[in-house]
């Protein structure tokens, strides 16, 4: 980490020293371990390290930005050279400068992102356990064919320094495993039947011990699959929603681009104007905290060095802050909120009902697992996606259905959240409980 220190610190004396008026560097680097094993034999893996520096300078009010992988200091400064040149022809931007000194910093040491033990796992025992991850699965039930396991682990290094005189950095690990897994369906009478379903499941932490046991995510893999066989499709109708946690996941990352700060100020968001306002109903508060221990998102300070913090974006269904770095944050004669790079660990808080009370309070309704294609659109607001789910009678979990589409607007589905889930599983940097939608359409048969 010194010697990255020492990189950035240079390379920003070198930039100013070249003619330039504002100076940011970034230095990270990557040790990365990848290894996919199916049908007992390594398919494919992959080991790489490797280290780059970008720099962003201003001339003028007028910006250029390189990255390099060659990090000796003759190519340094000739790139340097360059990009001051090039920034001679670039617009004049009266919104670019750093971030106000006072605002860059450090949040303090956030525990559990660096596991000591990442790097002296040998490789063996990684594809060991993927091993071991597949043949679980497939011993679990005879009807599963694998389609490939996984583990991989990283050591990510990070040195940010600008012209300001702020120079700080952070390591931190990150381990995952996942199983995909497939299964010829059974010919039935009726549509959609005589096929391949298939499914996964996979685990992520920031220290190998939290990892789930590689039995739990076979389990979990396995039932996703087979609970699929025998789909049909459903009838077109509009009734009640619920969202499985890996769906809810997927909706809350689409309200994360459109509380993005860049999406903001280009009015390219359904959420513009909205700042103050009731969006969602008073069960949905949504926060993005980088502070967080041992979570994949957790960061000191965000991408331009300002010391982060914990942001609420909703509060009880109102519309409390966009997420901002500093120039978007300009543009809009706004705060930053330390969200340059994007969201840290963005989550819907937990309610109060467990999964079976949702589950039980519908008559006739569809519970959601699976999202595809492009049609969430945060820009109109408007929602239509392909799914899959479990159809719900009488207030239990009955046949799979496949094939249909679900239709809204995410100012009309957040209004109608009614039932949110009392848990909730990290497993990215975007996390949501399970949550009941009141009516939505479906388009199915």
């Amino acid at each position: 980490m010194d010697e990255m220190k020492t990189l950035a610190l240079d390379a920003v004396k070198t930039t100013i020293g070249e003619g330039a008026e504002t100076a940011e560097v970034t230095v990270s680097g990557q040790d990365r371990f990848s290894v996919t094993v199916r049908n007992e034999r390594t398919d494919n893996l992959t080991e790489s390290v490797s280290s780059r520096i970008s720099i962003t300078l201003s001339v003028g009010k007028r910006k250029s930005s390189i990255t390099t992988s060659d990090l000796s200091s003759e190519n340094i400064r000739k790139m340097i050279g360059e990009a001051v040149e090039l920034s001679s022809v670039m617009d004049r931007d009266e919104y670019f400068s750093l971030p106000d000194p006072e605002e860059t910093g450090v949040a303090g040491e956030i525990q559990g992102l660096f596991d000591l033990e990442a790097a002296g796992i040998p490789a063996d025992e990684k594809i060991s356990i993927a091993m071991a991850l597949e043949k679980a699965a497939c011993e679990m039930d005879k009807r599963i064919i694998s389609d490939g396991a996984s583990y991989s682990s990283g050591i990510y290094s990070l040195v940010f320094a600008n012209s300001s005189g702020f120079c700080e950095g952070y390591k931190q690990t990150w381990f995952s495993t996942d199983i995909s897994c497939a299964a010829e369906d059974t010919a039935q009478d009726g549509e959609n039947t005589a096929r391949k379903q298939s499914s996964f499941w996979f685990s992520t932490s920031c220290d190998r011990a939290g990892l789930d046991p590689i039995e739990n995510t076979a389990s979990i893999a396995v039932k996703r699959t087979l609970r699929k066989l025998g789909a049909i499709k459903p009838k077109t109708c509009s009734v009640p929603v619920i969202f499985d946690q890996v769906s809810a996941r997927k909706f809350l990352g689409c309200i994360a681009s459109a509380v993005n700060g860049g999406n903001i100020y280009k009015r390219s968001s359904f959420l513009a104007d909205m700042l103050g306002k009731e969006i969602s109903s008073p069960l949905v508060t949504i926060i993005d905290d980088p502070l967080m221990p041992g979570r994949l998102g957790s960061r000191p300070f965000d991408a331009e060095g300002v010391r982060s913090k914990k942001n609420t974006v909703v509060e009880n269904g109102v519309l409390k802050s966009y997420l901002l770095s500093s120039y978007q944050a300009r543009k809009l004669s706004m705060k930053t909120t330390g969200s340059s790079g994007g969201i840290s660990n963005f989550y819907m808080v937990p309610g109060k009902r467990t999964l079976d009370e949702i589950i039980s309070s519908i008559d006739e309704g569809l519970f959601l697992t699976a999202l595809s294609g492009p049609g969430a659109n945060w820009s109109s607001g408007d929602f239509s996606q392909g799914a899959q789910g479990i159809w719900i009678s009488d207030g239990k979990l009955t046949h799979p259905v496949t094939e249909f589409t679900i239709a809204g607007t995410f100012s009309e589905m957040l209004s109608k959240i009614s039932m949110v889930e009392d848990s909730l599983d990290w497993k990215s940097t975007v996390a949501s409980p399970a949550f009941k939608i009141d009516r939505m359409t479906i388009s199915g048969s």
